[in-house]
């Protein structure tokens, strides 16, 4: 399985996104916020938005985990979502930061979930 993510950048849609797509099922994991400075969200890319969906994150390596509200679990099928991302864009650390800007006040996983 590979999974590719990238940062986006929209100023003339008036919103950035994180977005992490599986290369084989063509499964989407997106995390967007309106500029400036909105609330974030999170979708399948085709989904309705579900705001203030993750409650806790974290990156180790080249994995991001989220941990994501009871909707938000429901529409990914699962309450925690792990991305080995294997292609990027930008860096690991790039996404990283700017997973933690959009997300910004939503608490890191402790290390031993």
């Amino acid at each position: 399985m590979t999974i590719h993510a990238s940062y986006e950048h929209h100023p003339d849609l008036r919103c950035e996104a994180i977005v992490f797509i599986d290369d084989e099922s063509g499964a989407c994991f997106q995390i967007q916020r309106d500029l400036p400075g909105g609330e974030y969200c999170v979708t399948t890319g085709a989904s309705a938005p579900v705001y203030g969906a993750v409650t806790q994150w974290r990156m180790r390596g080249t994995t991001f985990e989220f941990a994501l509200t009871p909707k938000a679990g429901r529409l990914f099928g699962d309450n925690l979502l792990s991305f080995e991302v294997t292609a990027a864009e930008v860096t690991v650390d790039e996404l990283s930061s700017h997973v933690g800007r959009l997300l910004a006040g939503v608490p890191r996983l402790p290390w031993s979930v």
